[in-house]
Parts: C-alpha cells; sequence; structure tokens
C-alpha cells in the first residue's frame, strides 16, 4: 500500500475517534486492515487518544 494511502487512512481513523463515530472507525479499520495495516479496536484506539490529551 502506498504510503499516502496509510497516512490518509490513519487520518480517517484518528478523525473518527475524535468525533466519537465508532461506526466510522470500524469501517476505516476495517479498509486498513484489509490492506495490511494493523489499526487497533475502537476501545482501545479510543482509551489510548483519552491517555494522550491528558
Amino acid at each position: 500500500m502506498a504510503y499516502e494511502t496509510k497516512v490518509l487512512l490513519s487520518l480517517l481513523a484518528d478523525t473518527a475517534l475524535r468525533t466519537s463515530s465508532k461506526e466510522m472507525y470500524k469501517v476505516i479499520a476495517k479498509i486498513a486492515n484489509t490492506e495490511g495495516m494493523v489499526l487497533a479496536p475502537y476501545d482501545e484506539a479510543l482509551k489510548e487518544l483519552e491517555e494522550d490529551q491528558d
């Protein structure tokens, strides 16, 4: 997968987390995981984001 695609998927996933869009995050994660990227499950990623904001 092209680097640019990885960056876009990562940014989309981060945005879905920040807007509390679990359904959208799951769709993005499914696409990313199919392409070889591994995104954390929604709850785990959200917890990590919240910890980073503290």
